[in-house]
């Protein structure tokens, strides 16, 4: 059994939008998670796909 991991902001997706608050969330120092289920995918959908 694992521990609950408690954090002041949980980002799905490495977008724009993700790493942009992420960043921000951060640089104000809060705890920051950030999940990408790809490990390809950089920048977003609109770069790599669109």
């Amino acid at each position: 059994m694992t521990e609950p991991l408690h954090v002041d902001l949980l980002v799905i997706g490495w977008g724009k939008a993700g790493k942009t608050l992420a960043k921000r969330y951060a640089a104000a120092g809060k705890s920051v998670v950030l999940v990408e289920r790809d490990p390809m995918m950089y920048g977003g959908t609109c770069i790599n796909v669109a």
